[in-house]
């Protein structure tokens, strides 16, 4: 079904996207991962970002950390936002030391629940809702902080809140605050050619409960591995970023949004409990990455993110919305969704936020004007 206004992708388009997508899977999920310390370096062009200001979840470690040290080296204006205060100093600090000019403020957030992604939002304007040039959604976690309970406070499962319903709240509650080419860089993974949803998922709000088909592929069917619970919030990353691009023009806003693949890289998300006691048999995927001692440095796994918030070139926006690994964009399944699945899934992001935030704005205007003039005429 393609929806009004929608151009169809043609035959042969969709025909080659079917084919590339496999490879593309084969490539992230098996070989680079296996080679991933030993891939050609990747070349990162600079910018004077001077007078920019950039958002960083998770920056305490790992992929944020280093994220967040590329571009205070290009001068930006650094928020590093975690939920370890302790750590973030330390990173702080680390950061520092090899960029001694750098602009590196800390603030505390914990992307687990709703109200305290809420509550970021309006500090940030109470505190003077400064110009945001480049939002990171940097921070995830790869299995339930308390593995006997896979449910956070709000009654979502622990990783689709921390690691996409954040995502959501926080672009949300910030966009207001961007700049006119304000950059939204979404750190994915090749979870997203592991992740497959249903076409009939609820179209309302679960909680307490984890919905095949949604939280994780059916497949997977009664007992999914963290490993495919995850990949499902790192593809509706992806789905996000699609949308948003729809809004985004539809609006003829300059705002662009990106996903990213940043490989194999070294973190100490592989040293929590659940990831790194992960069983062949249970988990073969966390099982394989914690074996595995050739990943990458951060510094060099983030190199994709960081160009993707700073390259302002055509190649780059014109591919907004779509899926990047090692610094080219790839076909990935999101390519052929429809308009009435990627429609339902910002639905359902509504509904399990509370959020009332239309994909489609030029709707809601002919709604609401409809809705004016039956008033009028009643009047009458």
């Amino acid at each position: 079904m393609v929806s009004k206004g929608q151009k169809k992708m043609s035959f042969l388009r969709r025909v080659k996207t079917k084919a590339a997508i496999p490879y593309n899977a084969m490539m992230m999920v098996g070989v680079r991962v296996f080679i991933a310390k030993y891939l050609p370096r990747q070349k990162l062009k600079t910018a004077d970002l001077t007078g920019k200001l950039a958002i960083v979840t998770g920056s305490n470690v790992g992929l944020g950390k280093a994220t967040a040290q590329h571009l205070a080296e290009m001068g930006a204006t650094v928020y590093m936002v975690c939920r370890n205060l302790e750590k973030a100093e330390a990173a702080k600090q680390d950061i520092l030391k090899a960029v001694p000019t750098a602009s590196l403020h800390v603030i505390q957030l914990d992307t687990s629940t709703l109200e305290n992604c809420r509550k970021f939002c309006e500090d940030w304007a109470a505190n003077g809702g400064k110009t945001i040039d480049m939002l990171f959604h940097n921070a995830g976690i790869g299995c339930p902080p308390d593995l006997d309970n896979p449910f956070g406070p709000d009654g979502f499962e622990h990783m689709y809140m921390t690691n996409f319903l954040s995502n959501f709240v926080l672009t949300h509650g910030l966009e207001r605050f961007f700049a006119p080419d304000a950059s939204v860089v979404m750190t994915s993974s090749p979870g997203v050619y592991v992740a497959d949803f249903s076409r009939d998922f609820a179209k309302q709000s679960t909680k307490d409960f984890m919905e095949p088909g949604y939280h994780y592929a059916k497949a997977a069917h009664p007992k999914p591995a963290y490993s495919v619970v995850y990949s499902s919030g790192k593809q509706m990353q992806l789905i996000f970023a699609k949308n948003l691009m729809t809004k985004w023009k539809a609006e003829g806003k300059g705002y662009v949004a990106h996903a990213y693949n940043p490989g194999f890289a070294d973190s100490d998300f592989f040293s929590k409990e659940g990831v790194k006691t992960a069983k062949r048999k249970d988990d073969p995927i966390w099982w394989l990455l914690t074996t595995l001692k050739s990943p990458m440095p951060p510094s060099e796994g983030c190199k994709t993110g960081v160009m993707l918030s700073i390259d302002k070139s055509k190649k780059v926006t014109d591919k907004a919305g779509r899926f990047w690994d090692r610094m080219k964009w790839r076909s990935s399944p999101v390519d052929l969704y429809n308009d009435d699945f990627l429609g339902r899934m910002w639905d359902r992001w509504c509904l399990d936020t509370g959020i009332e935030w239309s994909m489609h704005p030029q709707e809601s205007t002919t709604v609401s004007k409809a809705s004016v003039d039956e008033s009028v005429t009643e009047k009458n």
